[in-house]
């Protein structure tokens, strides 16, 4: 396909060829589509020096330039390029949330080509009907990725699994850090805030610029995931949707220095999680929704699990599960027990709820006793709910 009678320009981004064959095999269906392949952030950068794109579908984790590191640049040097992450992390409707936003679009890989297409035509969908619209400007926090929201330098730091802080600051004085590890957000601080408090208050204001700073303190404030953080967030947004809103008991944050009061929860899922490890000698406990997405969640001090990568293969598993019990006709699920050598793993649903409770202990443990120590805190949940 001549690059002269292309309409639009697509640059794929990935260190690994697998996808890029697939998407240029693709895209090269349609004499609408002009796309060519880079093998890393730096050739892309190259790339985008000499030729002009109007989309770039990067995956986040490259060898030398990550795929954040090549969003800076395009939203520094290019910022009229479209950006569409791949990524194999991170929650669903966390991914959803920031793309409603608007600023980034986000596909899990491994993906359904049909998915991505659907994606990219979107994609350019609403920049054709944004180009024929008035651009409609809003202010928000701005810095190494002028274009973006802090909810999206956020949302990104999480999904590349970043270490290391972002020092956030106003231009009426506020000042305030967001620090990672690996991508989970173990602390916040501001001038009088920490934690999850100190978290909200800084998305709530208004305006102003950061840095990223190598160093994050020892300090942990926060147990929460991230995506139960940014879920949390985005419902408190003013421009969320009305039933998201409605749907969470806290109360949307001021637009400056006040930070938003946030409720106790009607049950303290800590315990719960706390009291299952306990009776099931578990190694890892979660409390997840029907989707995958994760609630809550315990680890056992000396356990070699790996608690966000298998947060992250249950999220990718459930809705599997649930569409073989469609397929099955076979109704609402109860109950799986998978049997490791050394491990037993457990997948119990809540009666009349979208929540699952998931305990991982060792194969010694007796399946009894945790079954009995999940249905006596689906009880306490079933009293909430």
């Amino acid at each position: 396909m001549s690059a002269t009678t292309a309409q639009r320009r697509v640059l794929i981004v990935d260190d690994e060829p697998n996808v890029p064959v697939g998407l240029l095999k693709m895209l090269s269906q349609s004499p609408n589509y002009y796309a060519k392949h880079a093998p890393s952030g730096e050739a892309a950068v190259e790339e985008l020096s000499k030729s002009k794109y109007d989309l770039v579908i990067t995956d986040i984790r490259m060898h030398g330039m990550t795929g954040i590191d090549l969003l800076r640049h395009i939203r520094a040097n290019h910022a009229d390029v479209g950006v569409i992450i791949m990524t194999a992390y991170g929650s669903a409707q966390v991914q959803e949330e920031a793309s409603r936003r608007g600023s980034l679009l986000y596909i899990e890989k491994p993906f359904d080509f049909a998915k991505m297409q659907a994606t990219i035509e979107d994609f350019f969908k609403r920049k054709e009907e944004s180009a024929a619209a008035s651009a409609k400007e809003e202010e928000s926090v701005s810095g190494v990725i002028p274009g973006l929201s802090l909810m999206d330098v956020i949302q990104m730091n999480c999904l590349g699994r970043f270490t290391g802080t972002l020092h956030v600051k106003t231009s009426d004085g506020q000042q305030g850090i967001i620090c990672f590890n690996k991508g989970e957000i173990p602390h916040c601080e501001t001038a009088t805030r920490s934690g999850k408090d100190a978290f909200f208050e800084i998305i709530s204001w208004q305006g102003g610029t950061f840095e990223t700073i190598e160093q994050i303190p020892p300090t942990v404030t926060i147990v929460e995931s991230w995506e139960q953080l940014m879920m949390e967030a985005a419902m408190m947004m003013p421009d969320a949707p009305a039933e998201q809103q409605q749907a969470t008991t806290k109360p949307k944050p001021a637009p400056r220095a006040t930070a938003p009061k946030v409720e106790p929860a009607p049950a303290d899922t800590s315990k719960m999680l706390d009291r299952v490890m306990e009776a099931a000698k578990a190694e890892v406990t979660f409390i997840v929704t029907h989707t995958g997405f994760v609630i809550d969640k315990r680890i056992a001090p000396n356990s070699k699990i790996d608690l966000n990568k298998s947060g992250d293969e249950i999220s990718k598993l459930l809705p599997g599960i649930f569409g073989v019990a469609k397929t099955l006709a076979a109704g609402t699920l109860n109950e799986i027990m998978l049997r490791y050598e050394g491990k037993i793993a457990i997948i119990r649903n809540v009666a009349q709820s979208d929540l699952l409770f998931i305990v991982i202990s060792p194969s010694s443990v007796p399946s009894g006793e945790i079954f009995k120590a999940i249905e006596r805190e689906s009880e306490n949940i079933k009293k909430i709910l």
